[in-house]
């Protein structure tokens, strides 16, 4: 476990066993993806990466690491945007 945290020392443990399902559920993304069982603008595939960016942020934010506070605050909100607010398909001009 880490030594400093900024947040309230006596939640150590549970973002400390947090991250690891946060990392669980961006890798299952991930491996599913590109394994063709899950599609990268599917809901199953952001919704995993969605709360697992956001439990990582949060121990990132909890133990200080900002870049990764930020890397994941960023992918947890395109995941978010994308549930919420999904875009056009983009056509493919290249087959013309």
């Amino acid at each position: 476990m880490t030594e400093s945290t900024v947040g309230y020392s006596s939640l150590e443990p549970l973002t400390f066993y947090a991250a690891y399902i946060g990392m669980i559920l961006i890798l299952a993304a991930f491996v599913l993806e590109t394994r063709g069982v899950v599609n990268s603008r599917g809901k199953n595939y952001l919704i995993m990466m969605a709360i697992g960016s956001s439990i990582l942020g949060i121990r990132a934010f909890h133990t200080g690491e900002w870049a990764f506070v930020v890397l994941e605050v960023v992918w947890a909100c395109a995941a978010l945007l994308a549930i919420f607010s999904p875009s056009a398909p983009v056509s493919d001009s290249s087959a013309a």
